[in-house]
């Protein structure tokens, strides 16, 4: 692998299609910034497809998304406890920053969830607000430097789907967070390729402006101060910083990928799994992979208003924004250690080799929701009203049965009593 200065460490977003990437060539040694770096993450299959009717093959929560059944991830609890999460909560109005190539502003299963500057007027040219950025109106452009933040490669429009599509809209699939708001902070373009410098900016803006949770579906094999200084700027105001943790397949222990390495405890290093629960092939795992969720073969939302499976530990990070998104609106309360610990308390898989196994959301909330409050599932409140509609079905059967039983001993009793006032009769002719 090329040898690249600690300055100009490159960040990248891995995908099953690039396993072992080297660093981008051509990066000067006198750069003052530093290069990362985007692959596609696309899986090699002809299945970007538009968002017309689909046939769901299985029940679900999100029953009324018609490609909701394609989403393994979320099926029932199996994969992360999707379905007893839902029951709780499904996002309120927490924030999460998809810190990544922008988001396509105009998809029908993004549009309804992304924030919204309270205090920009779209497209005056001015910076209403004073926060320093111009017409900001649902995230910022740090490669443009406007306040457009529309994806033209693809990438942060796919995470941005695992974090937060609109669930229950009847459109395509659904986020674990259905009602988050996405903020679109681009600091890569549109061949995926950007800054450490962007990314460190990406992060001032994203806590600056309310963000609670960052995602940041980038890793690489060095350090820089700018994006670490950012790190603990987000650290120091309670933000909590997602991250990938690379795409390797490697043991972090010998080969350890940033941001994932950092010491601070406001970052979640995130390992891939895959549909039957094990770690995927293409993973890094080891010292700074915190947790694990599913990152393989998973259908989020594309450019053009479509959708299109990626695989990698950047389909990873943006499930546990998720999580994270549906703990905080359950417990606004908790602050970041609070969420951090009630995700990262409540894994399942806990052999995988990550630090503490792979997400179950629904445990998390469970741990952080008095038991009172707790919902049940659906199916068995349904249970238990079959049981009483049958109870009182056979009650009516019963209650038919006897009828007919003191009917007919009526009827008995009736000829009996007729016979007898007959055999009266007789005897009463026979004396005269």
């Amino acid at each position: 692998m090329l040898a690249v200065p600690r300055a100009l460490a490159h960040l990248t977003t891995w995908s099953l299609a690039a396993l072992a990437l080297t660093p981008v060539s051509g990066a000067s040694a006198a750069a003052a910034k530093a290069t990362v770096r985007a692959p596609d993450g696309l899986v090699a299959r002809a299945d970007r497809v538009a968002h017309g009717p689909a046939t769901a093959r299985a029940a679900q929560t999100a029953g009324t998304d018609p490609r909701a059944a394609e989403q393994w991830a979320l099926q029932g609890d199996a994969a992360m406890g999707a379905a007893s999460a839902w029951r709780q909560t499904v996002g309120a109005d927490v924030t999460v920053a998809i810190v990544d190539s922008g988001i396509d502003l105009g998809h029908p299963d993004l549009a309804p969830n992304l924030w919204t500057n309270p205090g920009e007027i779209p497209g005056n040219g001015a910076d209403d607000d004073g926060n320093g950025y111009v017409d900001d109106v649902h995230g910022f452009d740090f490669v443009g430097g406007d306040g457009d933040p529309q994806d033209a490669n693809g990438h942060g429009t796919h995470v941005a789907g695992i974090a937060a599509a609109r669930g229950g809209n009847g459109i395509g699939g659904s986020g674990v967070a259905w009602r988050a708001r996405l903020m679109a902070v681009r600091v890569l373009d549109a061949d995926a390729s950007g800054t450490t410098t962007a990314v460190a900016q990406g992060i001032h803006y994203a806590v600056d402006n309310g963000a609670r949770i960052v995602n940041l579906s980038l890793a690489g094999p060095s350090a820089t101060t700018d994006l670490e200084d950012a790190i603990r700027y987000a650290q120091q105001r309670g933000v909590l910083i997602v991250v990938a943790t690379g795409n390797a397949g490697a043991d972090l222990a010998g080969a350890p990928t940033y941001p994932a390495a950092y010491p601070e405890d406001n970052v979640l290093g995130v390992a891939a799994t895959d549909s039957a629960g094990g770690l995927s092939a293409v993973s890094d795992y080891g010292p700074g992979a915190d947790v694990a969720a599913p990152g393989e073969q998973i259908l989020s939302t594309a450019l053009g208003g479509e959708y299109e499976w990626r695989t990698g530990t950047s389909m990873a990070a943006p499930h546990i924004a998720g999580a994270l998104v549906l703990l905080a609106a359950a417990r606004p309360d908790l602050d970041a250690r609070g969420l951090r610990d009630a995700l990262l308390g409540q894994t399942r898989h806990t052999g995988l080799a990550v630090e503490t196994g792979a997400v179950d959301v629904g445990a998390a909330l469970r741990a952080v929701i008095a038991p009172a409050s707790w919902k049940a599932a659906p199916a068995a409140k349904r249970t238990v009203g079959a049981a009483k509609a049958k109870g009182r079905t056979a009650g009516k059967a019963m209650s038919a049965k006897a009828k007919a039983k003191a009917k007919s001993k009526a009827k008995v009793k009736a000829k009996a009593k007729a016979r007898k006032a007959a055999a009266l009769r007789a005897r009463s002719t026979a004396h005269r």
